[in-house]
């Protein structure tokens, strides 16, 4: 046969061999023949070559799939039931001043960090917060009020400084808004509906042991530090500056610190904006927080920590349920700090009954408060809402004149008017 002919193509390439099936007949062996029996052969054909077994990898793969996904269904089912149940054991209060929710309309939520000793057990504890048994009663130490936009994916955070002077909701007179969280939230949520008109949807509580416990759950937050800082009344104490990862006792310091030193030029100098700078660097640490918080769910492990520390010292409404909860946390879970947005109510220091006080000046908490409650807002038609400067009506939130030139003694809390180099940013 030529050595020159070209291949042939196509199967035809691929090699067959015969495996001549053996029988005992009679006791005796049957020998194979190379010829086609006239029935059904019992002779087995294999392919080598291009064609044949490797043409079943995707069933074989098909049915592994099919077999994975009733495991994976499973876990997810199991997993979904676990969570549910830890959440199942965040103490819930009553409060029944709150709004329900519009369809169409993002969800307001009432964040609250409580100053109640309540929760300490040890000596070290006591020593850094204040006695309980000295430190009587409960004051919120942050007021924030978080609209969640679920069209968007978006957060805005509205800060309340806790010394805002304003009416108290069922009292008849006027105290700072924190002293309207003594006898829980439900007065707090009624003077913030009153005095402000927000609706509030839900409220999250958290005492000092929570709110350490949580960032520590999480390994920690990551903040730049342009300048060593302290403040021995919060407990505050960062020696070094640039960015670093500080726990969950650090992170407190921070955020309740209202009489901050920073270290510069040879010498340490205070803050001396209190509630205003402090509330920067609230902001600062929910930013690097949200940053943090994104290698969580993932790991079960830490998941589980969180679970624990949120459990223990997280208290929400009654009608805020497991199943909501887990819903905002899947919705909202690949979240970051760009889709966070972070407004202060501005203030204005004055003395009243003998106290150091912050008003809310006109036209511009009014202003602050529209822009607040117009992000993500669903037009409405034929409604008339009220502010504590006046009356809007029809498909736009509550909103006053827009004034460019804020006046000095009026703080808002942006870059421009509290520039503030030596709090932290997030890294």
């Amino acid at each position: 046969m030529p050595r020159d002919l070209p291949p042939i193509p196509g199967p035809s390439r691929a090699t067959y061999k015969v495996e001549r099936s053996r029988r005992k007949l009679f006791g005796r062996r049957q020998r194979s023949s190379f010829s086609a029996p006239s029935g059904p052969t019992r002779n087995t054909y294999k392919a080598h070559g291009r064609g044949g077994g490797n043409r079943r990898w995707p069933k074989r793969l098909l049915f592994a799939a099919g077999a994975l996904v009733p495991i994976v269904l499973l876990l997810g089912v199991a997993g979904y039931l676990y969570v549910s149940s830890r959440l199942d054991g965040i103490p819930r209060v009553s409060v029944p001043a709150l709004s329900a929710q519009k369809p169409g309309q993002p969800m307001d939520i009432l964040m609250i960090g409580s100053d109640s000793r309540s929760c300490e057990t040890t000596a070290a504890e006591a020593k850094q917060f204040g006695s309980s048994s000295t430190q009587t009663g409960q004051r919120s130490d942050v007021i924030i009020v978080a609209r969640l936009i679920s069209a968007t994916h978006q957060v805005e955070m509205l800060s309340i400084p806790r010394d805002t002077w304003v009416p108290i909701a069922g009292t008849g007179g006027s105290d700072k808004i924190n002293a309207a969280f003594n006898t829980g939230p439900n007065q707090l949520v009624e003077t913030i509906q009153d005095d402000f008109h927000i609706p509030i949807n839900h409220v999250m509580t958290t005492n000092f042991c929570g709110f350490s416990g949580m960032v520590d759950a999480l390994g920690g937050i990551s903040l730049d530090f342009p300048d060593p800082v302290r403040d021995q009344l919060s407990g505050l104490n960062i020696k070094t500056t640039g960015c670093q990862v500080i726990g969950g006792a650090q992170a407190l310091g921070l955020v309740r610190s209202r009489h901050l030193y920073y270290y510069t030029k040879g010498g340490w100098h205070y803050d001396g904006l209190s509630d205003w700078s402090r509330i920067r660097r609230q902001q600062a640490f929910f930013h690097a927080l949200l940053d943090r918080i994104h290698g969580v769910f993932p790991n079960i492990f830490e998941l589980n920590s969180f679970l624990d520390a949120t459990v223990s010292d997280l208290t929400v409404d009654s009608g805020f349920s497991s199943g909501q909860m887990m819903s905002l946390g899947l919705h909202f879970r690949s979240i970051g700090a760009g889709n966070l947005v972070t407004s202060v109510l501005p203030t204005a220091p004055e003395t009243i009954d003998g106290q150091d006080a912050l008003v809310a000046p006109e036209p511009y908490a009014a202003q602050a408060i529209g822009r607040f409650l117009a992000l993500g807002a669903a037009p409405t038609s034929g409604t008339t809402t009220t502010t504590g400067s006046g009356t809007s009506s029809g498909s736009s939130p509550p909103t006053a004149a827009t004034s460019t030139t804020v006046p000095a003694g009026v703080y808002t809390d942006t870059p421009q008017s509290l520039p503030e180099p030596w709090n932290p940013s997030p890294c």
